[in-house]
């Protein structure tokens, strides 16, 4: 299928410049744009990141591909959308050896490239090590700190010219109290649990299962502290980079895979919907001193964040195909797609364009009164195998057109503000997103078909 139409166009950020330096790839799990001091948060909640925001060439708000981490990290990682890369959900085979990665590219312009990642799915197993030189998952961020100190040192005649991408698994639960951090939270003392495991809060994710107010703010505290924490890896990142000597010299990136959610769209966690809140992200860029390199993405844009592979690569000197994402370096708004793939009988798509956001759902199957149970059972392994009512929507979703679905998408307008995210009425813009979510998603797409008949039309991505 023409999906990958991977052909190599010309010019980078700047002409013939080409950044020599480190490059330093910094993510999060689930940290939500609005809780970023720099981004109007709360003050004290994040002083590394706020620090950062205020040194950085471009700082802002971007939009996650997808609520959920596996595809999010994975057009991250390939500059594609979901439905592109095809690692769409839990079901889905690993990331196809076909696509050319972040790591690949940088590596055809001559870097070394290091990963250390945490978390269940950033691993080997699922495609996420493509590229890598070096691939150490689990290591809480420990690794990564002394990768960055040891960058500048000389290796195969390649100074300077090395990716290193580290991704810390926080704020994501479990959330722990860490009673030292309690200062950073606005409104006095709390009464908190020790830890909240990540099923405790599974349960909430069906919308049917009541939340008390009280018990709700107490998770959003507990999670603020694992904000506060990551905050304060990041600070530990960052003096390691600075103690290389290479703090002028790297190209560093900072964002979030996606967000999380507190009942604000009825749910709890991510991965159910594509609100605001699971989708707005922190995006940090700081450029090497003295490169010419510069970010022509308008201020106050809500950026894709899947534009960071052309932006590093374009960075680096490398050819960026045009089914990627434009880079951070051309000078232009598109709107933005995400995707989310097999919920409870919903494909779920958003495009963001401006302010305004439209929600599309497409039904593939009926909902089943039972999945929110047995989504439970699944991930807390009671199962041996997936249960039926899994088992049923997913032959039923590989059977369904995505897009279209069975009959009319249901459609919703919104409106973004300053943190708040509002419906809408108004038809016309309505109907015109979307005419634009549509275009957006066909193309480089063979088509509004099937999951399993799309798979037979797949092939292998053309080579740079």
């Amino acid at each position: 299928m023409p999906l990958f139409l991977f052909l190599a166009c010309g010019g980078g950020p700047s002409g013939d410049r080409r950044h020599d330096g480190p490059i330093v790839l910094i993510t999060f799990s689930s940290l939500r744009a609005d809780v970023v001091g720099g981004l109007g948060g709360e003050s004290g909640l994040t002083p590394q990141l706020d620090a950062l925001i205020r040194q950085a060439d471009w700082s802002g708000r971007a939009v996650a591909a997808s609520s959920w981490g596996a595809p999010a990290m994975a057009s991250l990682l390939t500059g594609l959308r979901p439905w592109q890369h095809q690692l769409l959900h839990a079901g889905s085979p690993p990331l196809s050896p076909d696509l050319l990665t972040l790591a690949e590219a940088l590596k055809a312009a001559g870097y070394t490239t290091a990963a250390y990642p945490s978390g269940s799915w950033y691993t080997k197993e699922h495609g996420f090590a493509q590229g890598f030189d070096v691939f150490e998952a689990g290591g809480k961020g420990r690794d990564g700190a002394e990768a960055l100190q040891r960058l500048g040192v000389r290796r195969e005649g390649r100074e300077g010219r090395e990716l290193v991408w580290i991704h810390v698994p926080e704020p994501q639960a479990p959330y722990v109290l860490r009673r030292r951090l309690l200062s950073r939270l606005q409104g006095g003392p709390r009464e908190l649990p020790a830890r909240i495991r990540p099923l405790q809060l599974e349960a909430f994710f069906d919308p049917g299962v009541p939340l008390p107010e009280a018990r709700r703010q107490r998770l959003w505290d507990m999670y603020l502290l694992n904000v506060a924490w990551a905050d304060e890896k990041l600070g530990r990142l960052l003096e390691a980079l600075r103690a290389s000597g290479q703090w002028d010299r790297t190209l560093l990136v900072v964002t979030a895979d996606h967000g999380e959610e507190f009942r604000e769209q009825g749910q709890m966690g991510r991965g159910g919907n594509l609100g605001r809140q699971l989708l707005e992200v922190p995006l940090v860029v700081k450029l090497p001193a003295g490169s010419g390199l510069q970010l022509r993405a308008p201020e106050g844009e809500h950026a894709g964040a899947a534009r960071l592979w052309a932006t590093l690569v374009e960075a680096a000197g490398g050819p960026v195909p045009p089914a990627v994402a434009p880079s951070l370096f051309r000078p232009v708004a598109p709107p933005v797609l995400s995707e989310l793939y097999l919920t409870n009988g919903l494909n779920r798509f958003s495009l963001v364009q401006g302010n305004d956001q439209l929600l599309w759902d497409s039904r593939f199957a009926p909902p089943e009164p039972d999945y929110y149970r047995a989504r439970l059972r699944a991930l807390a392994g009671e199962a041996a195998r997936p249960p039926l009512v899994l088992d049923r929507l997913e032959r039923a979703f590989d059977a369904t057109p995505p897009l279209q679905g069975r009959g009319q998408p249901s459609l919703r307008l919104e409106r973004w503000g300053e943190r708040e995210s509002l419906p809408a009425t108004d038809p016309q813009r309505t109907a015109e997103m979307a005419r634009r979510l549509a275009e957006a998603w066909k193309s480089f797409a063979c088509g509004d078909l099937p999951p399993g008949e799309e798979a037979r039309h797949r092939t292998p991505q053309l080579p740079l």
